[in-house]
Order: structure tokens, then sequence, then C-alpha cells
């Protein structure tokens, strides 16, 4: 079973990309973002707790993210049907790689293990953002995404560099453009 990862700044393409190599290689998404909004839509103290930090662009503590990872890789483990999984945006801190390291072989999913990387400016993930006009892309919410990813994604995207399993990618590319380069990198 194959397992990706796909990280990159908000405005990257993370969840388009993450969109089509599912469809194409019947791959079980897990997304932390969609996770986290599903969860924000249930009116009890977590949703609420969840709802209020996504909308100031806050980050979720790391224990409530592994909790919703845990849920649907509980539901993944033997599931002969797929070709594997691929995380969307996720893990977001080296905590968080380490936790996702030992749950997948927990599981049994440590497979082929591989961390895409959607290497895009600053200036340009502020300019999609805006664009795509979503209640939580406010400019504030935004300039707080931008730093903590700087201060918590980067260092995990050099833990996997360091480990020899990131590809990266050039994201200022067309979305077609990036899934050609993923495709011819991964030689797929």
């Amino acid at each position: 079973m194959k397992i990706f990862a796909v990280l990159g700044k908000s405005g990257s393409g993370k969840g388009t990309q993450v969109e089509r190599l599912a469809k194409r290689y019947n791959l079980r998404i897990i997304s932390s973002g969609e996770l986290l909004r599903a969860r924000a839509k249930v009116d009890d103290f977590a949703g609420r707790q969840i709802k209020a930090v996504l909308d100031r662009g806050g980050l979720i503590p790391t224990p409530i993210i592994f909790h919703l990872w845990l849920h649907e890789l509980e539901t993944i483990q033997g599931n002969s049907d797929l070709g594997g999984i691929i995380f969307e945006g996720s893990p977001r801190k080296v905590y968080e790689a380490h936790l996702l390291d030992e749950a997948l072989g927990f599981y049994g999913l440590a497979g082929d293990f591989k961390v895409l990387y959607l290497n895009l400016s600053d200036e340009e993930a502020i300019r999609r953002l805006l664009e795509r006009e979503r209640h939580d892309d406010t400019q504030e919410a935004i300039q707080e995404r931008l730093r903590w990813y700087r201060q918590e994604v980067e260092p995990v995207v050099e833990y996997y560099r360091k480990k020899g399993n990131l590809i990266e990618i050039n994201g200022e590319q067309t979305m077609d453009e990036v899934e050609q380069e993923i495709l011819q990198k991964l030689a797929l």
C-alpha cells in the first residue's frame, strides 16, 4: 500500500493535487483541514473550540488532530480495495511526523511513504488565498497561517528531507504542470 503526504503552504494547491492523485490511484484521503472543518460544524465544546481557532487562523493542538487521524486509520486498516493513503497538509509539526511514523507502523501501513512538498512563495500563496474568497481567508488569518507554517511546518519539510523521502515540487506552476511534475518524480 502506498502512503503519501502532501505538504505546502495554504494556497499551494495541496487539495487539488491530493484529489487528482487519489482518483488516479484509488487513494483514501486524510485531510486534517477537512476533518477539522467537519468537526467544527458539530455544536459541542470541541466543535466550538475548533471553529474559534480556525476562524482566527490558529493551530489546532496535535492531540486533537491525531485523534481524528487515528479514527481514519482505524477505518482504513485492512481495506485491500485501496491503493493507499494520502495525507493532505499533514503532518504539520515534527512531533506529528514522529507520531505518524509510529501509527503507520502500528496499523501495518508504513509501506512506501513519500512526502510531496509543493514549494510556493508567500506572495503567491497570499494572492491565491485572497482570490478563492473563503470565509477563513482574511488577511490576518492568512498572515497567521504563514507565520506558523514557517515556525512549525518548515521543520517537518527538513525532517523528511533528511530522512530521504521528500520530493520537492515547484508549486508556482499551473495545477496541470504541478501534477505532471509529481507523476514524473514519482515515476508512476
